[in-house]
């Protein structure tokens, strides 16, 4: 099935618009005459990089209030959030690196189909039955028990956080970039600029 703009794909159901655009947004065009199965890798693509975003909003100021003063890095890493990654021992990008590999090895083995079944010969293709965003992983038991109205609600609520905090994460780059100054400091010299109000 293909969907001729990104209106038809969101009132199929295939992605989700958002506030205020309800039958989504497209400036660039990616949804014109697409398949259903891109954009439910689109959509899949979007929920993951919103929960990196979410993770990286809130590690780039719990890092900076914490800095001189953690356990980790015997307290020697200092100054913006930007210049973190940079200041940590070499062991560690191996760790994050091996850990990076094995999220990423079970979450492509989880969703995408094999890329040489005969039936369905291509790359990038999601499982049939694979719902985007919907990995099994609820350590907690959040979901446990919740009706399809509750899961459908957080599902969007998850997807709207996501987005904001994809520009929340960019505007943060952007301002400390701007003056090297730790995002606490400028928010406390009111010294914000406009690009991270965004």
């Amino acid at each position: 099935r293909k969907f001729a703009n990104v209106g038809a794909a969101v009132k199929a159901g295939a992605i989700r618009g958002c506030a205020p655009f309800k039958d989504g947004i497209d400036l660039f065009g990616f949804y014109n005459d697409i398949d259903e199965t891109e954009a439910q890798r689109y959509a899949d693509v979007e929920i993951t990089h919103g929960r990196v975003a979410m993770l990286a909003s809130l590690g780039f100021i719990v890092g900076e209030q914490v800095e001189g003063s953690s356990f980790l890095f015997d307290s020697q890493i200092t100054g913006p959030a930007i210049g973190h990654f940079q200041q940590v021992p070499p062991p560690f990008w191996a760790l994050l690196g091996a850990a990076i590999v094995a999220v990423e090895a079970s979450r492509v083995f989880y969703a995408w189909q094999y890329p040489f079944e005969l039936d369905k010969l291509g790359l990038f293709l999601l499982k049939d039955d694979f719902t985007p965003g919907d990995y099994g992983w609820d350590p907690l038991g959040l979901s446990s028990d919740k009706d399809a109205e509750w899961l459908n609600n957080t599902k969007l609520k998850e997807l709207n956080n996501g987005r904001l905090a994809m520009v929340v994460i960019s505007g943060l780059v952007a301002q400390e970039l701007v003056n090297g100054l730790n995002i606490t400091a400028n928010i406390a010299a009111g010294q914000v600029e406009e690009v991270a109000v965004l």
